[in-house]
């Protein structure tokens, strides 16, 4: 027997001992199997481009779309227009209007060259986006507004057109914000996501259109090659329910390629994975409290009210007993980020190159990698926004009857599938005349490590000239434009589940203003006017203290002076989604801005964590088996807001 035969018998019959070992002692085998760590979103990691972008240039939406803008620049033509296919005969005559108005087109060359611009968006104007002249023009007639976007100075132009005076009414630039995108835009970053080799090989099959949610929405990955503070960037995402994971695929409009890509835990879920359509009743919608202002008299409050494209639902011009209390307040953004767990495990020794351009890591809070959308809220159709407004606006009664609430529900189409969002502005008003701006996150997201960041932005009517006030063992004026953290806390933390105790209860209702003889130290804020210090309010942030189960603020609260072109028409995204250290007001900051008797305007970011534990859900939502056996959604609601008391009522 030759040595060959042999060492092929002894192999053999080591085989057949491993294989009647496994297949009698399989406790064995099970044993080995603990060895083997299940999936744990800790092993999440960022993957980073490793092809030239030239693989994107062939691909057909690509190519197509590069081909037009040579051959407009050729032409001598600096935007690119909408196709007729996302017009209708209206936008299309705006259109023509301002590709031939030389104040629209004066960002459009640097010397003799042309940069690359194009028209974004052509819809019916929108009350919100119009300033007073402009509103009783397009009362009488059909105005249209149009964004366009240039990729070199990152700079978003929106216009307003009076289609039957043929006349532009309006031009404003908003440097460092991006748009809603085009529908080819949209297309194009499907494509790019569709085939980039790197969310093949993550997905572990060719992905198709279908597979792809939220392809229209700016997206961005804090330290990645896609900065939205610079770029133009969405998020397509692809879910991964068996996992409980989502694919962020981060493109890079302004270069055409993918620019990273992050697994993302979705959390537990039974939502099945078609949920059916919803009732937008998009017409009643626009007629009634899109394209004009709606007015709501009740209590001896008067408000006028409409919904904006994308600062959700706007109050303004309220008063109460006649007298004049706000002039604008809404939510003009959610800033949503999530966390990079396990983050340690990210090898960051040696440089990474990007075609030729260096990537640094830089670790956030608690030393984890963030990444994460901006959410709008908008009308469903002059939005590309995915959160959109669902039925109209709702009055109804507050819990305590001491007042009523006029809120609105907005809802991404399949919620709550993971992924997919839920947001609720609302309005208080008290009988006493106070009156609360709150935010209602009701999940679900796209996964449970999330940290939410409303916007609020506040106007009051105390005249021309007010002053502002934080208060820390005495009163401080603010002279200057400036931000500062609400650090002051109710009496006792709230606890795990968002419930003040007892005893801190008794606490808040012993030290209310209307007992105390000192009540300027219940408040650590207030705004006055400067000609009539009666004539304010005091704010009280949450802390829990509301009786809505909430978990506190946490917000940061800044003062700027007015100016319109900062957010008293429709805002576009403000600041990054996911860098915690700035809320995107900080670029209205000047330090050499006096506020001092002037018109003012507040800022004021909580700053939310969503929690998925089982007893202690918050900003959460899940589809669960009910008590019938039958499907059926389950919210744990995060309610944030500051409340706002008149000054007089304690005179």
């Amino acid at each position: 027997m030759s040595r060959e035969i042999k060492l092929s018998i002894i192999i053999l019959m080591i085989g057949i001992v491993v294989l009647v070992s496994y297949w009698f002692f399989p406790a064995q085998s099970s044993d080995l199997s603990k060895q083997i760590k299940p999936y744990s979103i800790t092993t999440e990691q960022i993957i980073l481009p490793q092809y030239e972008k030239s693989i994107y240039q062939a691909i057909p939406e690509v190519q197509s779309y590069l081909s037009d803008i040579r051959a407009m620049i050729k032409k001598g033509q600096a935007v690119l227009p909408l196709p007729n296919s996302e017009l209708d005969s209206q936008a299309k005559e705006a259109q023509r209007i301002l590709l031939q108005n030389a104040n629209f087109l004066q960002d459009t060359r640097q010397g003799k060259f042309f940069m690359h611009n194009d028209m974004m968006r052509i819809l019916p104007a929108i009350v919100s986006s119009l300033n007073e002249k402009a509103q009783k023009t397009c009362q009488k007639h059909s105005c249209y507004q149009a964004e366009k976007y240039n990729f070199v100075t990152n700079t978003t132009t929106r216009a307003i057109v009076d289609i039957e005076a043929l006349k532009v009414l309006s031009i404003e630039r908003y440097p460092g914000m991006q748009p809603d995108i085009s529908l080819r835009l949209t297309y194009i970053a499907q494509a790019i996501a569709l085939h980039a080799p790197e969310v093949k090989k993550e997905l572990g099959f060719t992905p198709a259109k279908k597979d792809i949610t939220m392809a229209n929405v700016r997206g961005t990955m804090k330290e990645s090659p896609c900065e939205n503070t610079d770029h133009l960037c969405v998020a397509p995402t692809f879910s991964d329910h068996k996992k409980e994971q989502a694919l962020w695929a981060v493109v890079d409009l302004t270069e055409l390629k993918l620019a990273a890509a992050k697994w993302a835990g979705l959390g537990k879920t039974t939502t099945p994975a078609c949920i059916s359509e919803r009732s937008l009743q998009n017409r009643y919608i626009m007629k009634n409290f899109c394209q004009k202002n709606s007015v709501l008299k009740k209590s001896e409050w008067k408000i006028t009210y409409r919904l904006t494209g994308s600062d959700g639902l706007e109050i303004r011009d309220v008063f109460f007993k006649g007298t004049p209390v706000i002039t604008s307040a809404k939510i003009v953004d959610w800033h949503v980020s999530y966390q990079q767990k396990g983050g340690e495990k990210l090898d960051t020794s040696t440089e990474t190159f990007i075609e030729g351009r260096r990537v640094e890591f830089v670790r956030g809070e608690d030393g984890n990698y963030l990444f994460g959308y901006n959410d709008a809220m908008g009308c469903p159709l002059f939005s590309t926004s995915v959160v959109l407004a669902f039925n109209g606006p709702q009055v109804r009664a507050l819990k305590h009857g001491d007042g009523f609430m006029l809120t609105q529900d907005f809802r991404n189409p399949k919620w709550p599938m993971a992924c997919n969002y839920r947001y609720e502005n609302r309005f208080e008003f008290y009988n006493d005349g106070s009156f609360r701006v709150v935010g209602v996150n009701k999940g679900r997201g796209c996964g449970d490590n999330a940290i939410y960041r409303p916007v609020m932005r506040i106007d009051m009517a105390l005249g021309d000239k007010e002053n502002f006030y934080s208060h820390d063992g005495a009163w401080r004026l603010w002279e200057k434009e400036g931000s500062e953290l609400v650090l002051r806390q109710a009496q006792e933390p709230v606890n795990a589940k968002g419930t003040v105790s007892e005893s801190a209860k008794r606490a808040v209702t012993e030290s209310s203003p209307s007992l105390s003889r000192d009540v300027e130290t219940q408040y650590p804020y207030k705004i006055v006017s400067a000609i009539n210090k009666k004539s304010g309010y005091y704010i009280e942030p949450n802390y829990g203290q509301f009786g809505d189960n909430s978990r506190g603020d946490h917000a940061t609260l800044f003062a700027t002076k007015f100016k319109e072109n900062e957010g008293d028409k429709d805002l576009l995204t403000l600041g990054s989604c996911c860098d915690l250290k700035s809320d995107g007001i900080e670029g209205y900051i000047k330090e050499s801005e006096n506020i001092q008797d002037s018109h003012i305007v507040l800022w004021y970011v909580p700053r939310i964590r969503n929690d998925a534990r089982p007893e202690h859900e918050y900003c959460w939502a899940d589809t669960i088996i009910g008590d019938d056996g039958n499907l059926k959604v389950e919210v744990w609601p995060c309610t944030v807001g500051p409340k706002f008391i008149p000054i007089n009522k304690y005179k």
